[in-house]
């Protein structure tokens, strides 16, 4: 085996952060996707073409994905949870976390605005 292989494999290379959350009363880890994650993300919301991204999908995926319990580790979310999660929760505070979640994950804002193109709203909540 390659000791650079090696080296590369043992590196820490995921940025995690806690962020708070005034309106929850709660202070939420945020980590970065691994390029698998990623990848996954952008293939199911890219499905219909990069003009016809489901936004809600891309958020409810990344919140799923990225936001952790800074006490226990633990996802905060689950895919029982996106219906009240995205029904009665702000789109401020959602956009806001999937926002940074995704530039944590390194996509950019421009290119998660342009994955939202021709969708009801930007993943990013900017016009552009």
């Amino acid at each position: 085996m390659s000791n650079l292989r090696d080296q590369i494999r043992a590196a820490s290379d995921t940025e995690a952060e806690i962020v708070e959350v005034p309106e929850w009363e709660v202070e939420i880890e945020i980590r970065s996707m691994t390029g698998r994650q990623r990848a996954q993300i952008m293939t199911e919301i890219a499905q219909g073409g990069m003009e016809n991204v489901n936004v809600e999908h891309l958020w409810s995926s990344v919140l799923t994905t990225c936001l952790y319990d800074p006490d226990n580790g633990e996802n905060v979310f689950t895919q029982d949870d996106l219906e009240w999660l995205m029904t009665e929760k702000s789109a401020a505070v959602i956009d806001r976390l999937s926002t940074r979640c995704l530039e944590v994950s390194g996509i950019t804002e421009a290119a998660a605005g342009d994955a939202g193109k021709g969708s009801s709203g930007s993943p990013t909540g900017k016009d552009g």
